[in-house]
């Protein structure tokens, strides 16, 4: 299944001085410029003791933050060379301390965030932490349990935003949504685009039951904000979940691919630069769960030829076929099974 997804929940961070301000945004930009100093370390070879010793003694003063900061860089380890814009902190999860060693729950309201210092006297900053009203009894089962949590800080629109990654099974626990229809075990199944998500809802017997698309193709175009394409990514999605869930969907069908090498002309490549497929593919192990659903992953070989080819026959546009490919494979997949 690859790494483990945790979905996030976000809370605005409120200090109580200037001072304290002062404080945490030195640690976050000591910490952008560790995780740039990894990501050139890793480059040329560097073992993880190694690079994680040379952080802790020559920007962090802290072992955790340094191998958080040596875990985030490998998020970047495909880019040839890596330089953050904003500071940011973030802190691994442990589940022998309470769920994490730095940056630490306390209640629903209250955060305790370790500033290290260079003689071995670290400080606690105490701050406020306002989430939303649906989240709070996620938060509270947090702060009263071992649970690990991955905890980190950044900057939006000169505000602090303190973010935390949870377990999917706690995500789901709480925020799973019944639904007012019965489950019928259709089946649905997904084609991923750079401006469009196409779905295709099937029955056990294989015959179609719907189509819905979603198009947002304006975020392939030369410098649409990048925040506000994953934005309009999610809420597409999110929304096509929901209305498969209102229509019997039982199984949610989605090719296992890996991001495509760029092909063609400029145009082409930014468009194709822009398929955040895993993103998807993440987004589809946390919506799925919630709506009592089971994600199925089926190969993806020959779908666009196939596509192409019945096109016609089917009367639908390429995309959409697709779409419905996946979901016939699915359901063989079930089926399979099933024997």
């Amino acid at each position: 299944m690859g790494k483990e997804v945790r979905p996030t929940i976000k809370g605005k961070l409120v200090l109580s001085s200037a001072e304290d301000k002062a404080f945490l945004l030195y640690v976050m930009r000591n910490f952008k410029d560790a995780v740039d100093y990894a990501h050139s370390l890793l480059k040329k070879g560097l073992k993880e003791n190694k690079i994680i010793k040379l952080l802790t003694s020559r920007i962090l003063n802290n072992k955790w933050y340094s191998r958080s900061a040596y875990i985030r860089a490998k998020l970047y380890s495909e880019q040839p060379y890596l330089k953050l814009k904003k500071p940011q902190l973030y802190s691994v999860g442990v589940k022998a301390e309470k769920g994490n060693r730095n940056i630490r729950l306390m209640s629903t309201e209250i955060v305790l965030i370790k500033i290290p210092s260079a003689t071995g006297k670290h400080r606690w900053l105490k701050a406020k932490v306002k989430f939303g009203r649906k989240h709070i009894p996620i938060i509270q089962e947090l702060t009263n349990s071992n649970i690990s949590y991955g905890a980190g800080i950044c900057t939006k629109d000169s505000k602090l935003i303190l973010y935390i990654n949870i377990p999917l099974e706690l995500y789901v626990k709480y925020m799973r949504k019944e639904s007012k229809t019965k489950i019928t075990e259709h089946i649905a199944g997904f084609d991923f685009n750079p401006d469009r998500i196409n779905m295709v809802i099937i029955d056990r017997q294989g015959i179609m039951r719907d189509v819905r698309n979603e198009h947002f193709m304006e975020i392939t175009s030369h410098g649409f904000p990048r925040e506000k394409a994953v934005s309009l990514r999610r809420e597409s999605l999110t929304k096509l979940v929901k209305y498969a869930r209102e229509h019997g969907v039982k199984y949610y069908v989605i090719e296992r691919l890996s991001k495509p090498k760029p092909k063609g002309n400029k145009t082409a490549k930014r468009k194709i630069s822009k398929m955040a497929l895993r993103e998807f593919t993440q987004q589809m192990e946390v919506l799925v769960p919630k709506v009592e659903g089971e994600l199925i992953k089926v190969n993806p070989a020959y779908s666009s030829i196939s596509a192409k080819i019945i096109a016609g026959d089917l009367g639908l546009d390429v995309h959409t076929t697709s779409a419905y490919i996946v979901a016939m494979r699915g359901l063989k997949k079930i089926q399979k099974a099933a024997v």
